[in-house]
């Protein structure tokens, strides 16, 4: 890319941009060289009252890195003429040049500076340095841990030095050629021309002139901080000032973060937080960059939930680091187990007594399958994962400790959803058919699953969801009067979408022990008997009650309040709650962010 940094440069090349420094002034050197051969001319080197060489102009600039970045490229597109060199060889430079030259280190680059004309050096890292010796007006300062350059003055410029460094980075727009820059705007009279003062003469204009590109590139900073304050205020805006709901819902985090809240078994909330890092190239538009690093805080029951939550320390520390893609957190039914999916790899953490403090269970050893979610976490410990591809699919149980997973149904002829757990025994999931039936349709269905009778499930058709052709996944929900109690989002070309509340008519573990007992009075077909294919015992469903309770809503991740009562759900792009008994529609939610 043009412009960018030559990050392969070495003190060679460094030595080879200095040669041009050394032609482009030999004349120079050949008079000062004559002129110092008489004795005359060595007091008036030890004892000059001015600079020597020639005039230095403020657009001059000679640049001694730390690393191997190259800075005079960017300085050559924003106006300046420079060289760089490391220090040593510009020491070496100018003992070549001048051998009664005694300046060592940053004192020694300042008389080279002096001699080839350069008004400025900015020296990389100056805590690194030695400055001492050199008058300096003020002082040597205390260097912060963001200096990264200081600049100094030379030649016509140096009665006394000024030494600058570079402000704060913003946020929102840096880079160390950007440092660089800062520190040089801080120089006279490189300063001035940022400064719209009818009283500047025609040098400070000229110099104006001559270096635009770079007055532009530091003007665009500020417009960068006043960009990104102008989205943060907009999305305040949206979120805030703009919502609608009754009673209007508050935020659990800064318009600035990303947030994930969880919900947990002490009626707490755990939330995830990561930094939203607003950049930008050119100071009118701005790139969004999530920060590698989340944040844990604990929101008790009750408190207010930005004001209200402290750092959740209990849980690794406090903040998780990414090592490559974002991570996967989950939490039980019950919000007692955590599952932390990061780095390739899932560990467990149960929630104990006294506010966020949690503490690890394990990891899941057993390798996650290729595109599978992490599962769905129990408060014994145990994850339910489904595994789908190459012509099978499978549901599997793996806990810390285990060197294999154990396939609770492997099956060739159906494909499976993930599951969720109904209690410690049962879960319950969707899938369909892999061979569609003769009006062309892969016949959905929902399942249930028990721990202690892998290659077994009980199949519920979607009949019973108004003919659905699709079943799109299941939520746990309490326990009802009667019995277990689920929801299921199924869709039909006639109907559209619908959630269903499903109600039956006894635990889930009495419905799974009903069930077998009623099968093991017919014969088991052989491919079950061989182990080829699990044993699926339809249900009889007429005491069961299947209730859609929203049909108006393309309804996204459905959850049910811990009570039971409610539903919350995404539509729209807002959040709304509908009774598990079916009623009005509630928009918790009216604003115009996305």
């Amino acid at each position: 890319m043009a412009g960018s940094p030559d990050r392969s440069a070495s003190p060679d090349r460094s030595a080879s941009d200095l040669n041009v420094l050394r032609r482009s002034h030999r004349g120079k050197f050949v008079a000062l060289a004559a002129l110092l051969a008489t004795a005359g001319g060595l007091v008036w080197w030890n004892q000059r009252p001015k600079p020597i060489g020639n005039d230095e102009q403020a657009e001059r600039v000679l640049v001694v890195p730390a690393a191997n970045w190259r800075y005079k490229p960017y300085l050559e597109k924003w106006g300046f003429v420079a060289q760089e060199g490391r220090l040593k060889t510009m020491v070496d430079e100018l003992h070549e040049k001048l051998p009664e030259a005694k300046e060592e280190g940053p004192a020694a680059v300042l008389k080279l500076a002096d001699w080839a004309g350069f008004a400025f050096v900015a020296f990389e890292d100056p805590a690194a340095l030695d400055f001492s010796g050199l008058d300096i007006e003020g002082g040597v300062p205390t260097f912060e841990k963001h200096h990264r350059f200081a600049v100094v003055s030379a030649g016509d410029y140096a009665f006394p030095h000024k030494l600058t460094v570079n402000a704060e980075p913003s946020k929102f727009m840096n880079g160390p050629e950007l440092d660089l820059l800062s520190a040089l705007f801080a120089q006279e009279p490189l300063a001035s021309t940022l400064r719209d003062d009818p009283k500047n003469g025609p040098d400070v204009i000229v110099l104006r002139t001559k270096v635009q590109e770079a007055i532009d590139a530091f003007d665009a900073i500020k417009a960068a901080e006043a960009t990104v304050a102008k989205i943060a205020d907009k999305a305040r805006v949206l979120l805030v000032d703009k919502e609608q709901g009754n009673p209007k819902p508050t935020l659990v985090g800064d318009v600035q973060e990303s947030a994930h809240p969880l919900a947990l078994a002490d009626g707490g909330i755990l939330l995830m937080t990561r930094k939203a890092n607003f950049s930008s190239s050119t100071g009118f538009n701005a790139d969004l960059e999530l920060a590698g690093v989340s944040q844990f805080f604990y929101i008790p029951a009750g408190a207010d939930p930005v004001d209200g939550r402290v750092p959740c320390t209990g849980l690794l520390g406090g903040s998780l680091a990414e090592s490559g893609r974002s991570p996967l957190v989950y939490t039980s039914p019950e919000g007692d187990i955590l599952l932390i999916h990061e780095g390739g790899r899932s560990r467990l953490f149960k929630l104990e007594s006294g506010g966020c403090n949690f503490s690890e269970l394990g990891a899941i050893e057993v390798p996650l399958p290729r595109n599978a979610l992490p599962g769905q976490v129990h408060v014994s410990g145990r994850v339910a994962r489904v595994r789908d591809g190459d012509g099978e699919s499978a549901i599997s149980l793996v806990k810390p400790g285990d060197q294999v997973a154990i396939d609770l149904v492997h099956t060739s002829k159906l494909s499976l959803a993930q599951p969720v757990w109904l209690d410690a025994q049962i879960l319950a999931g969707t899938g369909q058919d892999t061979v569609a039936d003769s009006t062309g349709v892969y016949q959905p269905a929902l399942f249930f699953y028990d721990v202690n009778h892998p290659d077994t499930a009980l199949r519920i058709d979607a009949q019973n969801f108004d003919a659905a052709t699709v079943l799109q996944g299941a939520v746990r929900v309490p326990d009802g009067p009667q019995g277990a109690r689920l929801l299921v989002q199924a869709y039909s070309r006639e109907r559209g979408e619908r959630l269903f509340c499903v109600d039956a008519p006894a635990s889930a573990a009495k419905l799974f022990a009903d069930a077998l007992a009623e099968a093991d009075k017919t014969p088991v077909p052989a491919e079950v008997r061989d182990g080829v294919e699990p044993r699926l015992i339809p249900i009889d469903t007429r005491s069961w009650t299947f209730t859609p309770i929203l049909s108006e809503f393309e309804t996204y991740d459905p959850v049910v309040s811990p009570d039971g009562r409610l539903v919350a759900f995404t539509s729209n792009d807002e959040v709304h709650v509908v009774p598990l008994a079916g009623g009005q529609v509630r928009t918790l939610t009216r604003n115009e962010s996305p």
